[in-house]
Parts: structure tokens; C-alpha cells; sequence
């Protein structure tokens, strides 16, 4: 479902002296109440008759843009006419009206609200069951502001398990006026800094607006642990498109079992230690140099007494045994220059499109 978060022109009403006689849409005092967007005549809450501009002489037939209706009303909205149908121009457009010479008194009618003004249409490559309206019906793109469109990508960081094939599908639809024909919006598709599309043209690939399609690209990460899996979106000015934008509706992770293995399970996180409390560590603190000063005080003794008993000895020169005490055998350690892992890297192939 389009948004058109605009104010547009709902309706126009009370037309002095208009002329035409005769017509649904003026009457006895020789207003004329035109309804934008609606495609039959209504009554508001006041009991005055609106004609639909669809169907009146006062709307040309050439670029008559498209009948819209709000998503909402709000309570305090007197009337649901005129207010909650309009008329969506991509240019600008006139409404023509005969009048005689004098003052004519013109009002517009604007209700701000969120507009529909595409029905989503399934063609016969995508089935309903790909993906719901509503993941075609929103969508997201970089905005309207092209030269800050250049400078940055339109990107989403997935955190994945390494060491498994993803199956990445990427949904389009156009759902926003104007973007109703080719080369109006062609973007690249990035994943992992690897090219997967160029010339990305929804249009061109759907058909029309409002027309779902996809795409399914494959990736193969290798390693092992966590790692980012990152998608970006960006204009493509080859082709020299009206508008430098990108756009996405939907999109699907899809985690494969590699070759050889039955196993989707990845790598276990790694459990956060727990930070002692201030008054915790202090306390552990407080122990540590209580018995390292135990420690040091009984090493000291223990010297003292080392050197009291070779003194002893030499005064005696009695003829002992020599004891000699070795260390005992310590294995060899081979040594470390860094951490050595595996390198965690992505090939990247395009499955097809359905």
C-alpha cells in the first residue's frame, strides 16, 4: 500500500455562478461540489450531494493521475466526504470549470493522511504464498535528496554462524507515485562488499507498479564463530536514471546445511564473565594483600633460616651428603607470534529469478 504523505486536493466546492445546469454536481444556488478520488456521487453529513470527479467533464483525461483513499479517519473528521478519498498527480494538473464574468468563491478541501493508491497484483511468477501484501505493500529507500543519496549506501549488517550457505531473497515492488516506468530508479545490490546486482530496475523487472517480484542470491561463508553478513543498496547512474534512489521490501535469510553435513547447529556464544561490585573487589583486594603479605613474611623466615643453618655447617665443617634438589622438568612450550584463525571470507553467486 503506497504512502503518500502529502496535502492533496480533495475537493472543490462552491462555485458561484458556475454554469452547466442540469448537472448532478450544482445545484439550486449554483455551486458545483466536485469529490476528488471517488468514482460515484456521495452525500456528506450535512446532506449536501458531491460528485465524483472520475466520472465529471471537470477532470482531462490525460495525466489524471490516481484515485487514492485515506487509510484512516479520524473521529473528529465531520464527514467521510469529501474527505477521505483524493486524486494523486506526479505533475501538475488543472481542473477546468465554465463561469460567468464575476467573483468566484473558491474553497479546497485537504485532509493529511496516509493514502492507498496501489492494489498489489500478484503475476503469475510469484504466487501469493512468496510473501504476504504487506511485505510489498511498505518498502524502504534512501529519501528524495539525491546528492546525499550518493554519498552513502542503504545497508543492513545481519550477524550469521560462519561455515554455512545462506540463501538471500530480496523482494521488490514499486508501490509509490511516481515511479510507474523503466529507468526511473536503478540501484546496485551489494553483499559483503561483492557486487550481486547491477542496474536494479523494479520496474523493469516487474512489469508495472504494484507488481511483485524477487530475486534469490546464494552465499557460501566459510570459517567458523559468528561473523556480519552485510546487504547494501545503492543508486546506479548508469543508466542515467530520473531519480538517484534504491528501494526494498522484503528480505529473507534462509540458513542451508553445507555439503556432507546434517547439522544447522553453529558455534556456542561465548558466556560474559561477571563483574565483581565495587565493594566486591575491594574486599577480594584486601585478601590478595593480606596473603601475599603472609606469603612474602613466611618466604622470609624461611631464608633467615636457610642462612642461620649453612652458617651453622660452616662452622662445624662436618662432611655431609650433598643433596642437590632440580627443578622438575617442565615440558617446552612452542612459542606464540599471535593469534593464528581461520579467515572468514564469502563467494557469491545469483541463483536466478523466478
Amino acid at each position: 500500500m503506497a504512502m503518500a504523505r502529502c496535502l492533496l486536493l480533495l475537493a472543490i466546492v462552491s462555485l458561484a455562478a458556475a454554469e452547466g445546469g442540469g448537472n448532478n454536481s450544482t445545484d439550486s444556488a449554483g455551486q458545483v461540489r466536485l469529490s476528488c478520488g471517488a468514482s460515484a456521487p456521495a452525500t456528506d453529513s450535512d446532506g449536501r450531494a458531491w460528485e465524483g470527479d472520475s466520472t465529471s467533464k471537470f477532470l482531462a483525461s490525460t495525466n489524471a493521475g490516481v484515485a487514492a483513499r485515506a487509510s484512516y479517519q479520524d473521529p473528529p473528521l465531520p464527514s467521510s466526504v469529501p474527505y477521505v478519498t483524493a486524486r494523486v498527480f506526479a505533475s501538475s494538473h488543472t481542473y477546468t470549470f465554465l463561469v460567468s464574468p464575476g467573483r468566484v468563491f473558491l474553497r479546497l478541501y485537504f485532509y493529511p493522511a496516509d493514502y492507498s493508491n496501489v492494489t498489489i497484483q500478484y503475476p503469475p511468477s510469484v504466487p501469493p504464498h512468496i510473501a504476504p501484501e504487506g511485505v510489498y505493500a511498505s518498502a524502504r529507500s534512501m529519501g528524495p535528496y539525491a546528492q546525499i543519496n550518493l554519498n552513502y549506501n542503504l545497508t543492513w549488517i545481519l550477524p550469521v554462524d560462519s561455515g554455512f550457505y545462506y540463501l538471500l531473497r530480496f523482494h521488490f515492488c514499486e508501490v509509490l507515485y511516481p515511479i510507474t516506468k523503466v529507468n526511473q530508479r536503478s540501484f546496485f545490490i551489494y553483499i559483503n562488499n561483492q557486487t550481486a546486482q547491477e542496474q536494479m530496475d523494479v520496474i523493469g523487472r516487474s512489469g508495472g507498479i504494484g507488481v511483485p517480484v524477487y530475486t534469490d542470491y546464494l552465499v557460501v561463508t566459510t570459517g567458523s564463530g559468528q561473523t556480519d553478513m552485510w546487504v547494501a543498496l545503492h543508486p546506479d547512474l548508469s543508466s542515467r536514471p530520473e531519480y538517484f534512489d534504491a528501494i526494498l521490501n522484503g528480505l529473507e535469510v534462509f540458513k542451508l546445511q553445507t555439503y556432507g553435513s546434517n547439522n544447522l547447529a553453529g558455534a556456542n556464544l561465548p558466556i560474559p564473565q561477571k563483574q565483581p561490585y565495587q565493594g566486591e573487589f575491594k574486599r577480594k583486594s584486601a585478601v590478595a594483600a593480606a596473603v601475599g603479605g603472609a606469603v612474602a613474611g613466611g618466604l622470609l623466615a624461611v631464608l633467615i633460616g636457610c642462612l642461620c643453618a649453612c652458617g651453622i655447617c660452616r662452622r662445624g665443617r662436618k662432611a655431609t651428603s650433598v643433596v642437590v634438589c632440580e627443578p622438575e622438568a617442565v615440558p617446552e612450550q612452542p612459542a606464540h607470534h599471535g593469534l593464528l584463525s581461520s579467515t572468514k571470507s564469502s563467494a557469491l553467486f545469483k541463483s536466478g529469478q523466478t
